[in-house]
């Protein structure tokens, strides 16, 4: 009966929190959260929902940053100076500006407890290690920033931009201030067939904004995948919407990127991978999607938690309404939820067939789990071809914004 009464509250939720969106969106951006990161040992993350006057304790710092990586991924390139280059289960990157000698963007980073997965374990030094679990909190469970989130220093009682020559000292204070969307439509939905139509639609309109390039057939071996759930967002970058198809601990899923990324020169594997979908403007002479609203700034953030519905809150509603969800459609039929597909150690049986290929139950496909060694051809094949049927895909975005201190 309650999943009944959720559904029609997700909706009639939905078409409320859309209005009310599209009123404040003709008054200005107004400020929905502040994230604040004491860069020390043992110094706090809090987060505000009152524009600071009151803070919440989210964890702690356990291991400072005192440098910032000067060469990072290309992508961070298209942020915006002094803001959130990447929003994801597994890391939060900050863009300081791109260097004067090399073009390369550089960047800080706060990371979860555990395995540092991704871009931060690259130059350790340039990230500031945290107690929150993957995929919680501040990274993935409601208390996300988004792309291009302005990011402030605080040095003795002072609040500045990053400069371009920034360099982390012991004791500052990074203040990220998340800004509510330019707009909140319901849905991204991603035509998958080369040609087919990329459209962002609301309650009351469906826009035309691109074309898919390439279709996405299959899944790859995305680390970070390993704090989100299926059907979820593991990342939102300049140049990324990072989605995965693996239970909670497990690896797998694929990737959207925007046309231009694509033809980066370290990207030639995206040529002939079966794991991204390549999406770009209808019109060729448009500017290109990296870095810009919808799809890979200022809307998309990792945000989940189990026991929204089935835990005992109150505000199961809000909670239910400030989530991201990816769907599918096999073969033009219904939407249905993500299939569930994960890589497991080799010599473990393949369950393609008893799972209904990841529909019925949990896929589990057999190969090489480092992802610095190659699959197998016979594993590369399967997974190559995983979401064959899919002929959509879309995100449900979040109508509403997680609680703080919930």
């Amino acid at each position: 009966m309650r999943s009944g009464w959720v559904a029609w509250s997700v909706a009639l939720g939905a078409l409320l929190f859309a209005a009310l969106a599209a009123v404040d969106a003709a008054e200005g951006p107004a400020e929905t959260l502040r994230l604040r990161v004491t860069n020390s040992s043992g110094g706090r993350v809090e987060a505000s929902s009152d524009g600071g006057a009151t803070w919440h304790v989210l964890g702690n710092v356990v291991i400072p940053a005192d440098r910032v990586n000067p060469a990072s991924f290309t992508a961070a390139m298209w942020a915006q100076d002094s803001a959130i280059a990447a929003t994801a289960t597994n890391a939060i990157h900050i863009k300081v500006a791109n260097n004067r000698d090399t073009g390369r963007p550089m960047t800080l980073s706060i990371v979860p407890g555990g395995k540092t997965i991704g871009a931060a374990g690259r130059l350790r030094s340039s990230a500031i290690f945290t107690d929150i679990p993957g995929g919680e909190s501040i990274f993935g469970g409601g208390l996300s920033p988004l792309v291009n989130s302005p990011v402030y220093v605080v040095r003795d009682g002072e609040q500045t931009s990053l400069s371009a020559d920034y360099q982390p000292a012991d004791g500052d204070a990074l203040l990220i201030i998340r800004y509510a969307p330019p707009s909140r439509p319901t849905y991204l939905v991603f035509e998958n067939r080369v040609g087919g139509k990329v459209t962002v639609e609301s309650p009351d309109e469906v826009t035309d904004c691109g074309l898919v390039d390439r279709t996405v057939d299959g899944i790859g071996r995305f680390e970070g995948a390993i704090y989100a759930a299926p059907g979820r967002i593991r990342a939102n970058h300049p140049g990324v919407i990072d989605v995965s198809t693996s239970p909670l601990g497990m690896m797998g899923g694929f990737q959207i990127i925007p046309r231009h990324h694509a033809t980066s020169p370290e990207l030639t594997y995206v040529r002939t991978g079966h794991q991204w979908m390549v999406i770009g403007p209808a019109d060729p002479t448009q500017p290109d999607f990296a870095g810009r609203f919808p799809f890979f700034s200022s809307l998309i953030l990792p945000s989940y938690r189990s026991d929204d519905v089935l835990g005992d809150y109150a505000d199961w509603m809000q909670r239910t309404l400030s989530r991201t969800i990816v769907q599918v459609r096999y073969d033009n039929g219904p939407w249905e939820p993500m299939p569930r597909i994960a890589f497991v150690s080799p010599g473990c049986a393949d369950t393609g067939q008893a799972s209904g290929r990841g529909r019925r139950g949990l896929w589990r496909i057999p190969g090489e789990l480092n992802v610095l060694k190659p699959l197998s051809p016979e594993t590369a094949a399967v997974a190559n071809a995983a979401l064959a049927g899919v002929t959509h895909i879309r995100i449900g975005l979040p109508q509403a914004d997680f609680p703080v201190g919930k």
